[in-house]
């Protein structure tokens, strides 16, 4: 009866030892722990952003010699990019005051965060997983995690970052260059022989519609008709088969609706 408690006892502790850890493509867990700075600071709060975290053990000797490794290399490689964070978290739960030295020992100069055992714990699974870099992307899934000291995946933690601010320059891109309202440019050319080409910009992505029309309001022809996405547009009309004379082209977008002429000369 001992033996079997005692290995019940041994199979409980394996198990603490070992608890569920989350992978490279799911969503990074949240959490809000004290800087050494008497700061709250949120995960949640960097969203959009690429955090990099590194684990450490403020008393541990490699987490000590690793540490300026991810100021220097890390941290002050990317510092001067908006969308990027660094964040250190001892998972030894030591006193601000060893965490404070662990601080002068290095030379970090980024947040260095109190008390965080049970955060690498939901990352990794296990309590002595410290010494290790977790990046976690723009869309705040987790993008790097790495399985050995800091001191190892440098290039790999570099490339990530690089990776993922890139993605977050082309977004911030992408959001400058979005029209700010619903558009329909005049036809060039105006007059025009036989084609010509009508422009159209969305603010957000809609159902469209651009139909031709005589003056006397009968529909021509329909040139776009469907789901368009945000941004500028082209279609042309070719009026081959028509006679010379002035037409309306109209510009369907939601519940926008936009009209202009033009005019053929042949």
């Amino acid at each position: 009866m001992k033996v079997v408690i005692r290995l019940f006892v041994l199979l409980l502790f394996v198990s603490s030892q070992s608890l569920a850890q989350v992978s490279v493509g799911e969503k990074a867990p949240d959490f809000t722990l004290t800087s050494l700075d008497n700061e709250q600071i949120l995960l949640e709060e960097f969203e959009d952003k690429v955090v990099y975290i590194f684990f450490f053990g403020a008393g541990c000797p490699h987490c000590r010699d690793n540490g300026p490794i991810t100021e220097n290399d890390i941290h002050q490689m990317y510092n001067n990019n908006e969308n990027f964070v660094a964040l250190g978290i001892d998972a030894w739960n030591e006193s601000a005051a060893s965490v404070q030295n662990f601080q002068s020992v290095t030379g970090i100069t980024y947040p260095l965060l109190l008390q965080g055992r049970d955060v690498l714990v939901e990352y990794y699974g296990t309590a002595n997983a410290y010494d290790r870099a977790v990046v976690i992307g723009i869309n705040g899934n987790i993008v790097y995690k790495g399985d050995s000291n800091v001191n190892n995946d440098v290039e790999s933690v570099q490339n990530t970052i690089e990776e993922q601010l890139a993605l977050a320059t082309s977004n911030e891109d992408l959001i400058t260059e979005l029209p700010s309202s619903i558009r329909l440019e005049q036809n060039y050319p105006n007059p025009f022989n036989p084609s010509t080409s009508i422009s159209y910009a969305l603010s957000e992505p809609s159902d469209v519609t651009v139909t031709i029309y005589n003056m006397l309001g009968v529909k021509i022809t329909t040139l776009e008709n469907g789901f368009r996405s945000a941004g500028e547009h082209t279609v042309t009309f070719d009026a081959s088969s028509l006679s010379s004379g002035i037409y309306i082209y109209r510009l369907v977008a939601g519940t926008t609706t936009l009209t202009k002429r033009m005019t053929l000369l042949k």
